[in-house]
């Protein structure tokens, strides 16, 4: 017979464990997730990493496409604001080694930079534009998620129009 005390451990002990859908008693650093488990938190530029690498392509088994992208575009725009610059030197980073398999999420996060971003967040897009989309249909995807957050002003001309100089003359 188990002892109704011998439910709060911090250790496994002959195959008992904490279930998933309960959090390590001891820790607070665990959060639930879409699936009704706990997990450890990640920051938020981990969560960047994932949303640039996995994209939200098909959703998960617990999550539709929809939602994940919403939330995911939500934590990007505040961290955006928060960081712009090293959110898009996080995604030149990321595109430039080849870490993700499309390069959709870091275009989209490139567009949302130039968008939501500050001053210097803005010079920073413009300067790393050419070296994320390499080639035509990148540049035209960039402009599309651009029309859904913002019109064609300076910032928005200077950025295709520099794409444009830099891949007519490749160094």
């Amino acid at each position: 017979m188990v002892h109704v005390l011998s439910a709060y451990r911090t250790r496994s002990r002959l195959g008992a464990f904490t279930p998933q859908f309960e959090p390590i008693p001891g820790t607070t650093d665990q959060v639930k997730n879409n699936a009704g488990g706990y997990v450890y938190k990640i920051d938020d530029m981990q969560a960047l990493d994932r949303f640039l690498i996995l994209g939200t392509t098909g959703g998960t088994f617990y999550v539709s496409e929809k939602k994940l992208t919403i939330d995911n575009a939500t934590k990007v725009r505040a961290l955006i604001e928060k960081n712009g610059v090293a959110v898009v030197n996080r995604v030149l980073e990321i595109s430039k080694a080849g870490r993700a398999p499309k390069n959709d999420p870091a275009l989209f996060t490139l567009a949302m930079a130039l968008s939501f971003g500050n001053q210097a967040t803005k010079r920073e897009v413009v300067r790393v534009l050419p070296r994320v989309a390499r080639i035509g249909t990148h540049l035209f995807l960039f402009v599309s998620f651009c029309e859904q957050f913002r019109g064609w002003g300076r910032v928005m001309r200077d950025a295709v129009s520099n794409w444009y100089l830099v891949h007519e003359n490749p160094e």
